[in-house]
């Protein structure tokens, strides 16, 4: 009984590290720094934690394995208790952050995903979604963020 419940609340915690949460303030991390989200990468994102936060974002599988730099197949095959590798799971979490940052900047997450689908002057007129399978492109969209938080537009 104990494994089911230790397992259930490392899913919970997985799960809440990943969500996008929409109260200023709000979101969950971890002991609030940076080692756990190491540590979570390490020990690998469950699949089901990930669907959660795809269906959060309205991330179709194909887009979510394109941003993840895996297979759809690949992705389809995962069951769904099972662990992301630690690559896959970073990348997972880095997309997180980066809607939360969005969602934060914007007021809420709808805003926010209709931006990222919206071509825009200062990604050359891509949609900011298209740029997601780059580190790159995270801090691109991070920076315009930033600009536009502060007021500064392109």
């Amino acid at each position: 009984m104990s494994g089911i419940m230790k397992h259930a609340k490392k899913y919970h915690v997985q799960e809440n590290a990943l969500m996008v949460v929409e109260e200023p303030g709000a979101a969950y991390v971890p002991g609030s720094g940076y080692f756990d989200f190491i540590q979570l990468s390490r020990s690998g994102v469950l699949k089901r934690a990930l669907l959660n936060l795809s269906r959060q974002l309205s991330f179709s599988l194909a887009e979510l394995a394109q941003v993840l730099h895996i297979s759809e197949r690949t992705l389809q095959r995962y069951a769904d208790d099972a662990k992301l590798s630690a690559d896959t799971s970073e990348r997972a979490i880095l997309l997180s952050q980066l809607y939360q940052r969005g969602t934060e900047v914007f007021g809420n997450l709808e805003n926010f995903k209709e931006w990222m689908r919206t071509p825009l002057p200062a990604f050359n007129y891509q949609l900011p979604i298209s740029l997601l399978d780059t580190t790159f492109g995270f801090q691109l969209i991070l920076d315009e963020l930033g600009r536009i938080e502060h007021g500064l537009f392109a």
